[in-house]
């Protein structure tokens, strides 16, 4: 599910609930959820203040309580145990929003009602509109056409409110013009828990015969993290380079691997195992770490990595030089970034051509989408890849309750690894009831776009970034 691997890319699925996606979700693994949203948004850790429960001491529900995200069911009671029911889960992520950006217009305007809304509890309805009219939080479609209901007792899987939080995310942080995170407390170069003799300034030694200068920015496969969102330091001569627990996983998917994309990991008692499974979900590679250690293991065999996992304040860094060797990495300076991919280059004679999610060009169609002679589709998206390394995206989505849109991007690419990198990027955009053109060709300026190529399947022609897409001819 796309919105599930951006969730997991952002840091949004917690450790308690990724064992199991689709159960239901309680009380207590929402508070975890919207904690981890709230100090992932504003890079601060939340505090646990003095409310406090009978039936629990969880320090996540503590924050969330100190934040006044949540409340009591009575008694001095939480309910952790308790599914979290629709209403509830709008009316916490509603609260959320308002804490993390208080100057928004959280106004739920409009005449649309849930055909339900009597059922909808007064204290509920300010956040259950509001997320509704955003497209947060989607209405559940009658037989009547256009008619939606709520459904505020129902309960929600850890998926679909994980989700949730994914959309709200988006709309708040990306569409702000913010970056993809917002850690901008850690610090480059602080090395004094690991060991070294001070910081390592690296930028100065980082060139290459083009004449590009290194940025201090790192792309590890479709990751970017900007110079104040790791840690490097130098022993010996050599370079180590260390990424916050929340987001050391990401940049190491193993592609052509099913379902199993990503690494489990968990940390324990100061224990950090890291665990790559095959597509039959068998551990085929674990990595074990522990703080303040430079004892590793590999698949059961012990080493010494040199440096170690260490906490600064409550950030935990994870040393990743030992995961850059076992997926046998190449660097290359690009765009003034440092790039850390797979050695192999997955072959242009395979991505150049037409790709579709739904095998319908939107190049071709997208006049009769915008003068609404044809109806406009919830999400497709249709990728054109040049021989002569440009390319062009078509992507367009629509829901019941925001405005259609469709957004033309055209520049150039270069394919790292696995990894598609776009540059000197230009965009289109319509959108609106009608759709209206909001801007053309605008040059994005030093933004760069990635995809990852998860897998091709070379039988029926399709390849996998974060969703299959088919080949087609293009006109």
């Amino acid at each position: 599910i796309p919105e599930l691997d951006k969730a997991s890319g952002y840091g949004l699925i917690t450790n308690r609930i990724k064992g199991n996606m689709s159960g239901n979700i309680t009380r207590e693994e929402f508070a975890e959820v919207i904690v981890r949203f709230y100090e992932i948004y504003t890079g601060e850790k939340a505090q646990t203040g003095n409310i406090s429960f009978t039936d629990t001491t969880n320090p996540e529900i503590l924050k969330a309580a100190n934040l006044g995200l949540i409340k009591g069911v009575g008694g001095n009671k939480y309910a952790p145990e308790r599914l979290i029911v629709r209403e509830e889960m709008a009316t916490i992520l509603f609260r959320a929003l308002k804490v993390i950006n208080p100057g928004e217009d959280y106004s739920a305007s409009g005449d649309f009602k849930f055909s339900d809304d009597s059922m909808i509890k007064s204290w509920a309805k300010e956040g259950v509109y509001y997320c509704s009219r955003v497209g947060i939080i989607k209405g559940i479609q009658n037989a009547e056409a256009g008619s939606f209901r709520f459904e505020a007792e129902g309960n929600s899987s850890r998926e679909a409110a994980v989700i949730v939080c994914t959309r709200a995310y988006e709309l708040f942080v990306q569409d702000s013009g913010q970056s993809s995170r917002k850690d901008n407390h850690y610090q480059t170069g602080d090395t004094s828990d690991t060991g070294d003799t001070g910081d390592t300034d690296v930028t100065g030694n980082m060139g290459d015969s083009t004449g590009e200068e290194w940025n201090g920015s790192l792309i590890i496969n479709d990751q970017e993290y900007k110079k104040d969102e790791y840690v490097i330091s130098e022993i010996d001569g050599e370079s180590y380079i260390f990424l916050p627990y929340e987001r050391y996983k990401y940049p190491f998917k193993m592609p052509y691997n099913g379902n199993y994309t990503y690494p489990d990991t968990n940390l324990q008692n100061g224990k950090i195992t890291t665990a790559w499974k095959n597509k039959d979900g068998e551990v085929n590679l674990e990595v074990i770490m522990t703080v303040d250690s430079s004892v590793a293991y590999l698949n059961g065999q012990q080493g010494d990595i040199t440096v170690s996992p260490y906490y600064k304040g409550d950030t935990l860094y994870v040393p990743i030089n030992l995961f850059i060797e076992l997926f046998s990495m190449k660097v290359e300076l690009f765009q003034d970034r440092l790039c850390l991919q797979y050695e192999d280059d997955f072959p242009l004679d395979i991505l150049v051509g037409s790709w579709s999610y739904s095998n319908v060009s939107i190049f071709t169609g997208y006049k009769n989408l915008i003068t609404g002679e044809i109806s406009f589709p919830s999400f497709d998206c249709t990728y054109t890849f040049n021989a002569d390394g440009t390319y062009r995206i078509g992507l367009a989505s629509s829901g019941p309750y925001l405005p259609p849109a469709i957004l033309f991007q055209t520049g150039k690419y270069k394919v790292i690894g696995n990894t598609v990198i776009y540059y000197d990027v230009y965009e289109t955009l319509y959108k609106g009831r009608p759709l209206v053109l909001q801007y053309e060709k605008k040059h994005m300026g030093d933004r760069l776009g990635f995809d990852f190529i998860n897998d091709y399947d070379a039988e029926n022609d399709k390849i996998r970034f974060l969703d299959w897409y088919n080949r087609f001819e293009s006109e």
